[in-house]
């Protein structure tokens, strides 16, 4: 068995609930996310059930008899702080974060505001104005220029995310943007190379994991490329020189604190080829799908999926 010797005592007559699922754009990703969870914890012998995060969830935690949430939820409902708060009012311990710093990294516009007041570098951007999208265009071309990275507030997975390359593209698409997503923004479009950060934290200390360098094989990182077997190649760790890699490690747990962020995270960072970095967002509830980033990192390090899970698992305060 490879994952013999590892230390499963603290949940034995535990039963672990893997919420999953959920009612977000992103519920096919935490199906997946949740599949694999469940299974590397039957692997280590740990007593775990699946349950979907529907509107019925306060019921099924009851009538499951949980004692520990581990969540595998993705998107609205899920990552924002919502189910966080029902279970700390449940009082069940759960995996990741708490209400107010998911509430913090699932709000792309308001974690670069916290970023840049901490001296982190992040993307020069502009809100869409959905009542006065003229303006909003005008700011855009004044402040960005273009090519220009429309991304909503609030939504995770790549959800959203797109490249406008002109003025006319903005025109002709940001009503129809708008209406689909209510609070957006245009982000500067850095070009360089895409890396990703993993970390985990034990409550003692916070350990970034090998960056990852992602290659798209379409235009940018965009829902497909994330999600698609074979659509971007996985660079680990990322070829970049080891003083930056250093440099990006220190500034990634920065960026973890000043959000208030704890037990498992994952930072986007854009670098440029003259080695400037600029802060893109944090996934307070990283996917751990078999194409995500996570279990990749993970894998690096010598660590398969059921000594992640329980690294990750291990990390919550069991009352």
């Amino acid at each position: 068995m490879p994952n013999d010797g590892l230390d499963i005592s603290r949940y034995t007559n535990k039963t672990i609930g893997v919420l999953m699922g959920g009612m977000s754009s992103e519920r096919e990703i935490s199906q997946r996310s949740g599949a694999n969870v469940f299974r590397a914890l039957q692997s280590l012998g740990i007593r775990a059930v699946q349950i979907d995060a529907g509107r019925d969830i306060a019921s099924r935690l009851i009538s499951e008899k949980i004692d520990i949430a581990f969540i595998a939820l993705h998107g609205t409902y899920g990552e924002d702080g919502c189910i966080q708060g029902l279970l700390e009012v449940m009082g069940i311990p759960y995996t990741g974060s708490g209400v107010a710093a998911s509430a913090i990294a699932m709000d792309k516009m308001l974690t670069k505001k916290i970023w840049s007041a901490s001296g982190i570098p992040v993307p020069a951007s502009v809100e869409i104005d959905a009542v006065h999208p003229d303006a909003s265009i005008r700011a855009v071309s004044e402040e960005l220029g273009y090519p220009v990275v429309l991304k909503p507030f609030s939504e995770g997975s790549s959800v959203g995310v797109e490249l406008v390359k002109s003025e006319d593209m903005l025109r002709n698409h940001i009503a129809e943007y708008s209406r689909k997503y209510r609070y957006a923004f245009a982000e500067q479009y850095i070009s360089g190379k895409e890396l990703t950060v993993g970390i985990l934290d034990d409550g003692k200390s916070v350990t970034a994991l090998p960056i990852l360098e992602l290659r798209p094989k379409n235009e940018f990182y965009d829902f497909e490329a994330k999600y698609t077997q074979g659509m971007t190649d996985f660079i680990i760790p990322a070829e970049i020189p080891e003083e930056v890699t250093k440099t990006i490690k220190d500034v990634t747990k920065l960026a973890f604190r000043e959000l208030g962020l704890s037990g498992f995270a994952r930072i986007d960072v854009m670098l440029e080829p003259d080695g400037e970095f600029y802060y893109l967002e944090a996934n307070s509830l990283p996917g751990l799908t078999d194409t995500s980033d996570i279990p990749a990192m993970a894998r690096e390090i010598g660590m398969d999926m059921p000594q992640l899970v329980l690294k990750i698992l291990d990390c919550v305060q069991i009352k």
